[in-house]
Protein backbone atom coordinates (compact mmCIF):
# COMPACT_ATOMS: atom_id res chain seq x y z
CA UNK A 1 0.00 0.00 0.00
CA UNK A 2 1.52 3.48 -0.92
CA UNK A 3 -0.53 5.58 1.65
CA UNK A 4 1.79 7.18 3.77
CA UNK A 5 -0.84 8.81 6.23
CA UNK A 6 -3.94 9.76 6.88
CA UNK A 7 -5.18 13.43 7.85
CA UNK A 8 -8.29 14.20 9.85
CA UNK A 9 -10.40 16.72 9.48
CA UNK A 10 -12.67 17.83 12.97
CA UNK A 11 -15.69 19.87 12.97
CA UNK A 12 -18.45 18.30 11.04
CA UNK A 13 -16.26 14.79 10.54
CA UNK A 14 -15.06 13.46 13.72
CA UNK A 15 -17.79 15.17 15.86
CA UNK A 16 -21.10 17.49 14.85
CA UNK A 17 -20.03 21.04 16.49
CA UNK A 18 -22.35 22.74 14.20
CA UNK A 19 -24.95 23.35 16.50
CA UNK A 20 -23.16 23.49 19.89
CA UNK A 21 -20.81 26.28 17.57
CA UNK A 22 -23.86 27.94 16.76
CA UNK A 23 -25.68 28.58 20.30
CA UNK A 24 -22.55 29.55 22.10
CA UNK A 25 -21.68 32.28 19.03
CA UNK A 26 -25.10 33.61 19.06
CA UNK A 27 -25.47 33.83 22.96
CA UNK A 28 -21.34 35.87 22.82
CA UNK A 29 -22.55 37.95 19.80
CA UNK A 30 -26.09 38.78 21.75
CA UNK A 31 -24.57 39.47 25.19
CA UNK A 32 -21.45 41.78 23.89
CA UNK A 33 -23.52 43.47 21.16
CA UNK A 34 -26.80 43.24 21.27
CA UNK A 35 -27.52 41.35 17.69
CA UNK A 36 -27.85 38.23 16.40
CA UNK A 37 -25.77 36.60 13.40
CA UNK A 38 -27.77 35.46 10.31
CA UNK A 39 -27.87 31.79 10.13
CA UNK A 40 -27.10 31.52 6.24
CA UNK A 41 -23.87 33.79 6.78
CA UNK A 42 -22.85 31.26 9.64
CA UNK A 43 -23.21 28.06 7.37
CA UNK A 44 -21.19 29.77 4.77
CA UNK A 45 -18.32 30.42 7.13
CA UNK A 46 -18.29 26.57 8.24
CA UNK A 47 -14.81 25.27 7.50
CA UNK A 48 -13.27 28.26 7.60
CA UNK A 49 -10.63 28.61 10.69
CA UNK A 50 -11.86 30.43 13.95
CA UNK A 51 -9.01 33.24 12.90
CA UNK A 52 -10.87 33.79 9.49
CA UNK A 53 -14.06 33.59 10.79
CA UNK A 54 -13.73 36.35 13.01
CA UNK A 55 -11.91 38.26 10.22
CA UNK A 56 -14.97 37.95 7.74
CA UNK A 57 -17.91 38.64 10.96
CA UNK A 58 -15.97 41.96 11.89
CA UNK A 59 -15.93 43.32 8.12
CA UNK A 60 -19.37 42.13 8.02
CA UNK A 61 -20.79 43.87 10.97
CA UNK A 62 -18.32 46.56 11.24
CA UNK A 63 -16.82 45.52 14.66
CA UNK A 64 -14.28 46.88 16.03
CA UNK A 65 -11.04 44.89 17.05
CA UNK A 66 -12.02 45.31 21.00
CA UNK A 67 -15.50 44.26 19.94
CA UNK A 68 -13.71 40.94 18.00
CA UNK A 69 -11.84 40.26 21.05
CA UNK A 70 -14.73 40.73 23.43
CA UNK A 71 -17.10 38.21 21.50
CA UNK A 72 -13.87 35.54 21.26
CA UNK A 73 -13.06 35.13 24.85
CA UNK A 74 -16.68 34.65 25.57
CA UNK A 75 -17.35 32.12 23.08
CA UNK A 76 -14.30 30.69 24.21
CA UNK A 77 -15.06 30.34 27.91
CA UNK A 78 -18.48 28.85 27.12
CA UNK A 79 -17.10 26.63 24.10
CA UNK A 80 -14.26 24.92 25.14
CA UNK A 81 -16.54 23.43 28.13
CA UNK A 82 -18.91 22.90 26.18
CA UNK A 83 -17.25 20.11 23.97
CA UNK A 84 -16.31 17.78 26.09
CA UNK A 85 -20.67 16.79 25.69
CA UNK A 86 -20.81 16.95 21.95
CA UNK A 87 -20.49 13.25 20.63
CA UNK A 88 -19.22 11.41 18.35
CA UNK A 89 -20.34 10.94 14.88
CA UNK A 90 -21.57 7.66 13.67
CA UNK A 91 -18.57 5.62 13.19
CA UNK A 92 -16.07 8.12 13.80
CA UNK A 93 -14.17 6.66 16.70
CA UNK A 94 -13.54 3.25 15.60
CA UNK A 95 -12.06 4.87 11.95
CA UNK A 96 -10.03 6.81 13.73
CA UNK A 97 -8.49 3.79 15.82
CA UNK A 98 -8.36 1.83 12.35
CA UNK A 99 -6.53 4.58 10.55
CA UNK A 100 -3.97 4.93 13.70
CA UNK A 101 -3.82 0.98 13.93
CA UNK A 102 -2.57 1.17 10.09
CA UNK A 103 -0.80 4.45 9.03
CA UNK A 104 0.40 7.83 10.73
CA UNK A 105 -2.41 10.28 11.18
CA UNK A 106 -2.93 13.87 12.36
CA UNK A 107 -5.48 16.17 13.02
CA UNK A 108 -5.91 19.17 10.36
CA UNK A 109 -8.80 21.36 11.80
CA UNK A 110 -9.54 25.25 11.85
CA UNK A 111 -10.25 25.15 15.07
CA UNK A 112 -8.06 26.11 17.84
CA UNK A 113 -5.28 23.48 19.64
CA UNK A 114 -7.14 24.04 23.17
CA UNK A 115 -10.41 23.12 21.51
CA UNK A 116 -9.11 20.30 19.28
CA UNK A 117 -7.74 18.93 22.89
CA UNK A 118 -10.93 19.00 24.42
CA UNK A 119 -12.25 17.04 21.56
CA UNK A 120 -9.90 14.30 21.41
CA UNK A 121 -9.99 14.12 25.12
CA UNK A 122 -13.35 13.20 25.40
CA UNK A 123 -13.51 10.77 22.50
CA UNK A 124 -10.37 8.90 24.24
CA UNK A 125 -8.21 9.53 21.44
CA UNK A 126 -6.05 12.49 22.03
CA UNK A 127 -2.90 9.99 22.40
CA UNK A 128 -3.94 8.80 18.79
CA UNK A 129 -2.66 11.66 16.88
CA UNK A 130 0.72 12.43 16.21
CA UNK A 131 0.40 15.82 15.51
CA UNK A 132 -2.59 18.47 15.57
CA UNK A 133 -2.13 21.09 12.98
CA UNK A 134 -4.97 23.76 14.13
CA UNK A 135 -5.73 27.88 13.76
CA UNK A 136 -3.13 28.46 16.48
CA UNK A 137 0.16 26.86 13.74
CA UNK A 138 -1.21 28.08 10.14
CA UNK A 139 -1.57 31.73 9.15
CA UNK A 140 -3.72 30.94 5.75
CA UNK A 141 -6.80 28.47 6.13
CA UNK A 142 -8.41 26.35 4.56
CA UNK A 143 -9.16 26.36 1.69
CA UNK A 144 -5.61 27.61 1.53
CA UNK A 145 -3.52 24.60 1.35
CA UNK A 146 -1.02 25.94 3.99
CA UNK A 147 -2.92 23.67 6.72
CA UNK A 148 -2.53 20.19 5.22
CA UNK A 149 0.88 20.82 3.51
CA UNK A 150 2.06 21.81 7.15
CA UNK A 151 0.16 18.44 8.45
CA UNK A 152 2.53 16.39 5.59
CA UNK A 153 5.72 18.06 6.38
CA UNK A 154 5.31 17.87 10.29
CA UNK A 155 4.63 14.22 9.80
CA UNK A 156 7.56 13.33 7.14
CA UNK A 157 5.39 12.10 4.30
CA UNK A 158 4.86 12.73 0.66
CA UNK A 159 1.04 15.05 -0.03
CA UNK A 160 0.37 12.68 -2.88
CA UNK A 161 0.77 9.67 -0.59
CA UNK A 162 -2.07 10.97 1.97
CA UNK A 163 -5.94 10.78 2.35
CA UNK A 164 -7.61 13.92 3.94
CA UNK A 165 -11.05 12.80 5.67
CA UNK A 166 -13.29 16.18 5.26
CA UNK A 167 -17.02 16.79 5.25
CA UNK A 168 -16.73 21.03 3.96
CA UNK A 169 -15.94 22.42 0.26
CA UNK A 170 -13.35 24.53 2.19
CA UNK A 171 -11.82 21.61 3.64
CA UNK A 172 -11.95 19.22 0.51
CA UNK A 173 -10.26 22.58 -1.61
CA UNK A 174 -7.70 22.73 0.78
CA UNK A 175 -6.29 19.32 0.56
CA UNK A 176 -6.75 18.44 -3.04
CA UNK A 177 -4.57 21.83 -3.18
CA UNK A 178 -1.91 20.39 -0.96
CA UNK A 179 -1.75 17.69 -3.86
CA UNK A 180 -3.93 15.10 -1.57
CA UNK A 181 -6.49 12.70 -2.03
CA UNK A 182 -10.08 13.28 -0.08
CA UNK A 183 -12.67 11.43 1.06
CA UNK A 184 -15.79 13.60 2.03
CA UNK A 185 -18.54 12.15 4.67
CA UNK A 186 -21.73 12.98 4.28
CA UNK A 187 -23.11 13.04 7.60
CA UNK A 188 -21.49 15.72 9.27
CA UNK A 189 -22.89 18.49 6.74
CA UNK A 190 -26.19 16.62 6.94
CA UNK A 191 -26.20 16.81 3.08
CA UNK A 192 -26.20 21.26 3.00
CA UNK A 193 -22.57 21.29 1.65
CA UNK A 194 -21.61 20.51 -2.00
CA UNK A 195 -18.74 17.90 -1.45
CA UNK A 196 -18.84 17.11 -5.09
CA UNK A 197 -14.99 17.63 -5.45
CA UNK A 198 -13.83 15.11 -3.33
CA UNK A 199 -12.51 11.78 -4.75
CA UNK A 200 -14.50 9.38 -2.94
CA UNK A 201 -17.64 10.21 -0.62
CA UNK A 202 -19.04 8.19 2.35
CA UNK A 203 -22.57 8.60 3.48
CA UNK A 204 -20.72 7.85 7.40
CA UNK A 205 -17.60 7.03 8.86
CA UNK A 206 -19.20 3.56 9.54
CA UNK A 207 -18.32 2.45 5.53
CA UNK A 208 -15.02 3.47 6.66
CA UNK A 209 -12.58 0.73 5.23
CA UNK A 210 -9.17 2.08 4.85
CA UNK A 211 -8.00 -0.89 2.03
CA UNK A 212 -10.93 -0.72 0.12
CA UNK A 213 -10.45 3.31 0.44
CA UNK A 214 -6.65 2.93 -0.70
CA UNK A 215 -7.40 0.61 -3.53
CA UNK A 216 -10.30 3.11 -5.02
CA UNK A 217 -7.73 6.08 -5.04
CA UNK A 218 -4.87 4.20 -5.94
CA UNK A 219 -2.94 4.09 -3.12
Amino acid sequence: MGLEAILWDMDGTLVDTERVVWDVMQSAFDEVLGMRMDEALFENLLGQSERDFFKTVGKKFKLTDVQIEQVRELFHSDYVPALANVPPLPGAVEAVRASHAQTKIALVTGSTTRQALAVLDALGLKLLFQHIISCDVYDKGKPHPEPYRKAAKKLNVKPEKCIAIEDSPAGIASAKAAGMKVVAVREGNKGKADISDAHLELPTLREFDLKQISKALGL
